[in-house]
């Protein structure tokens, strides 16, 4: 945890991001490069009934951090996603609540 859910990137473009990625976020949150999880979901864009170009839309699922915390990170995947050539990013952060997380091991 956190979990970033990635729609728009290609698999090549997670591959070759992630890990420089996982280092700036691990840093800019405060926790260990293995706590956080990457999760890229293909995507189809369709406008006017008609598949369409697209642009990643980016999902960050954490428990609450400060507003200067949510800044830095929404700037880094903003940028991230600039590198890679597209001129629209959305950014979109749900914060869940610890008492209603569960996570469980075998």
């Amino acid at each position: 945890m956190p979990q970033i859910t990635v729609k728009g990137f290609t698999d090549s473009q997670m591959k070759t991001v992630t890990p420089a990625l996982s280092q700036k976020l691990s840093s800019a949150i405060g926790c260990p490069e293995d706590w956080l999880i990457f999760e890229l979901v293909p995507t189809t864009f369709y406008a006017g009934g008609q598949q369409t170009a697209g642009f990643p839309i980016i999902e960050v699922s954490w428990f609450d951090r400060t507003d200067n915390v949510r800044e830095e990170v929404a700037g880094i995947l903003r940028d991230t996603a600039f590198e890679l050539g597209y001129s629209l990013v959305q950014v979109i952060f749900t914060t869940l609540q610890p008492d209603r997380f569960y996570e469980f091991e075998a």
